[in-house]
């Protein structure tokens, strides 16, 4: 039995920068591994359903394909539904616009034919070049839904409050001269987060320590600052739930500032809080 040969399946990125790629090829089929979601795909195949399977399997930034006619019931273009259903701007070059098979003759010379509505909203319109198209889709960033902050006051006392949230960085402005009682880990990262504010003091989770005691290495971080930090045992408070960590959690790690206010090994979250608080009411 004779070996087939494969068939050549280049790609050309005609344009790289800090917004993607576009790149160019004969056929959409030739979508593959290398591409990613920081891509515009130009790829001279006709915009059918079947055609359109290979460039959703990598999520681009926009894929432009060949009208092909339409043809009977404007099957050279349906693609285009199937990629508005995955939010992708798609379009068409129109059919005597550039030659089909032929990626630098359409992404040079083609002509926009039609668009599905998430194009539309890019500015992408029929007339317009290929190139235009293509610079727009590439140009687009998503807008991402903002990350839901949930913060609420788990302890109030005539010294101040304790605000219990899932991380360090949902800390505002606001927040000053409370304890905030965090889901996060106590690693570096995270004192980067906590030490901007003047806060009564921050407890967060230990994270079972980890290499090089990196759980816990941000609790010199706001020594510096000469806010008190402490750190509750993974095993006794749920990692990335702050409320757990004020009421159930027990302390495994501190820094100086927190044992010049009493803070020791051992005692639980709530006691620590309180300790925090007072000495930052009586010092301001």
């Amino acid at each position: 039995m004779s070996n087939i040969k494969e068939v050549p399946s280049p790609q050309e990125i005609v344009i790289q920068n800090e917004y993607g790629r576009i790149i160019v090829m004969d056929s959409i089929t030739f979508s593959d591994k290398r591409n990613n979601s920081g891509d515009v795909l130009v790829g001279a195949s006709f915009c059918g359903i079947l055609s359109i399977r290979w460039p959703l399997r990598v999520n681009p930034k926009g894929v432009i394909c060949h009208a092909a006619g339409p043809g009977l019931e404007r099957a050279g273009e349906n693609g285009l539904f199937a990629l508005e259903a995955a939010k992708i701007p798609g379009a068409t070059a129109e059919t005597m616009s550039c030659r089909i098979a032929d990626g630098q003759d359409m992404y040079n010379n083609g002509v926009v034919d039609r668009v599905n509505d998430s194009a539309h909203l890019l500015g992408v319109s029929s007339g317009m070049s290929i190139k235009e198209a293509a610079q727009r889709m590439l140009e687009y960033w998503p807008v991402l839904p903002e990350v839901y902050k949930p913060c609420v006051v788990a302890h109030e006392s005539r010294h101040g409050k304790v605000m219990a949230m899932g991380s360090v960085t949902f800390i505002e402005t606001e927040h000053r001269g409370r304890v905030v009682c965090a889901g996060s880990h106590f690693g570096q990262t995270s004192a980067a987060y906590s030490s901007r504010f003047d806060l009564a003091g921050v407890m967060c989770n230990d994270a079972g320590f980890c290499k090089d005691r990196s759980g816990v290495s941000g609790l010199k971080v706001l020594d510096e600052v000469n806010i008190p930090g402490a750190a509750v045992s993974v095993y006794t408070a749920r990692i990335g739930d702050g409320f757990s960590t004020y009421s159930d959690g027990i302390i495994s790690a501190y820094n100086l500032a927190a044992r010049k206010v009493g803070i020791s090994e051992g005692i639980t979250a709530k006691v620590a809080a309180e300790l925090m608080l007072k000495a930052y009411s009586l010092k301001n």
